[in-house]
């Protein structure tokens, strides 16, 4: 055997070797290497029931919305560029659910759970400037319901908020505990070879 193929095969042996003693510290996980339920300010229930009840606010300002008429703004002195951000409004809320129904399902993914707070931050947001639009150009009253129940949801959306916050503390912890065992095995890896007995010659069985 070539020295390079000798040497290549040692060392995928001792990456594999490396592998399999982490897989065996993690089957099963130890409980320092998983989510740690004590951790996170909620059950994964809890999210799923708040992700709902935030969907359900973005169900209940469906009505409210169609009455909203920002084309008629116009002849009262409004902007025109209301009708695109009423439109862009509408979209948003109907995308709400569609996130809220993503982290529902999926209550550990981070992605998920951050798509879905931001679409709701950045709803707010624009909800906000245009209420009093709404109250200016169009109905009091309808802007007051809006605002009720666009402000009935605003606790759900802050455990939302701290349990995400939560969820990443975890996920650094975890991720901390992973890069800690790479480091081991990149060690062991980078460490001297193992020496080996140098072979003995085999005797022909012939005396002199």
């Amino acid at each position: 055997m070539s020295l390079r193929p000798a040497f290549l095969a040692a060392g995928i042996a001792a990456f594999v070797s490396c592998w399999l003693g982490i897989r065996a510290q993690q089957q099963p996980p130890a409980p320092e290497n998983r989510l740690s339920m004590q951790a996170l300010s909620l059950d994964p229930s809890d999210v799923t029931a708040l992700t709902g009840e935030i969907s359900q606010r973005s169900e209940r300002l469906k009505p409210l919305f169609a009455r909203v008429n920002p084309e008629g703004w116009v002849q009262k002195g409004a902007p025109q560029v209301y009708g695109a951000q009423w439109k862009s409004l509408g979209e948003q809320n109907t995308s709400i659910q569609v996130d809220m129904a993503d982290a529902g399902q999926h209550t550990d993914a981070m992605p998920a759970m951050m798509s879905a707070l931001f679409r709701v931050h950045r709803f707010d947001t624009d909800l906000e400037g245009m209420i009093p639009a709404i109250r200016r150009y169009q109905d009091e009253s309808l802007a007051d319901q809006i605002e009720a129940v666009f402000a009935g949801d605003q606790r759900a959306v802050e455990k939302l908020q701290q349990y995400v916050l939560d969820l990443a503390n975890e996920k650094e912890r975890l991720l901390e505990l992973e890069n800690g065992e790479a480091q081991r095995c990149r060690a062991q890896l980078a460490g001297p070879p193992v020496s080996r007995p140098s072979a003995t010659k085999k005797s022909n069985g012939k005396s002199k």
